[in-house]
């Protein structure tokens, strides 16, 4: 994937610095999120993927506002749990059988594994992309190529002579770093993040999900207390 994004420090990349190799994103994504971050119809408790998680009691509009978000004029992203997602009226049947949900593994157990899963959808709305489908689909691709150097190699960008270049922090590795494993992310791209060089896309999503990263875990207590508020 990389030998098809024109960037110089793509070129020759040496071995990984863990056994983590790639993120995976199909069969990932239980429901839909579109009515999580539009306003367009309405979204009852019954229709949740998992109406017991803590705070499935909330209205959409509290659910909406309690999601972690990173707004910026080339991108948006949001994050919410899997449980919130909207059914489908049909359930995934082989070969798009769902990975399972709660995720199973340990975080020691992750760290060991060659690819890592990711929940996420892109929504190229045609009043933020106005640009072709093949041009929407070149924009999804590259997203999910940044997420991959991000969580396998710790990409991050510096400034140089020439203008942003990506570096590799090994420190920054590791999929516990930078994304959750029963959240969805929800990426609202716009035209101009196509014409940004990739470097800077990749600054881009690093401060998305490091800021959402951040956010999740308080998201999370909120969601808890909001169970207990209800029991009393």
């Amino acid at each position: 994937m990389t030998a098809s994004i024109k960037c110089l420090e793509l070129r020759n990349l040496s071995k990984p610095p863990t056994p983590l190799r790639s993120v995976n994103f199909r069969h990932t994504t239980p429901g839909s999120g579109v009515v999580l971050v539009t306003k367009h119809k309405s979204q009852s408790t019954s229709d949740l993927f998992d109406p017991t998680y803590p705070g499935a009691h909330l209205s959409l509009d509290k659910r909406r506002s309690l999601a972690p978000r990173w707004v910026s004029p080339h991108l948006s992203l949001f994050a919410f749990p899997k449980a919130f997602l909207t059914k489908p009226d049909v359930p995934f049947s082989k070969p798009y059988k769902l990975r399972p949900y709660p995720a199973p593994t340990t975080p020691a157990q992750r760290e060991q594994r060659r690819a890592v899963d990711m929940s996420m959808q892109v929504l190229a709305f045609k009043s933020r992309v106005v640009l072709r489908p093949v041009v929407r689909t070149k924009i999804k691709r590259r997203l999910k190529e940044a997420i991959r150097l991000i969580v396998t190699r710790g990409a991050a960008v510096e400034e140089s002579c020439r203008g942003p270049r990506i570096v590799f922090r090994a420190e920054d590795v590791g999929a516990e770093k930078w994304i959750m494993a029963d959240w969805t992310y929800m990426v609202l791209p716009t035209t101009e993040l196509f014409r940004m060089p990739f470097a800077e896309q990749v600054g881009l999503m690093r401060k998305a999900l490091g800021a959402i990263h951040h956010c999740i875990p308080k998201v999370e207590r909120i969601l808890r207390r909001s169970v207990k508020s209800e029991a009393r």
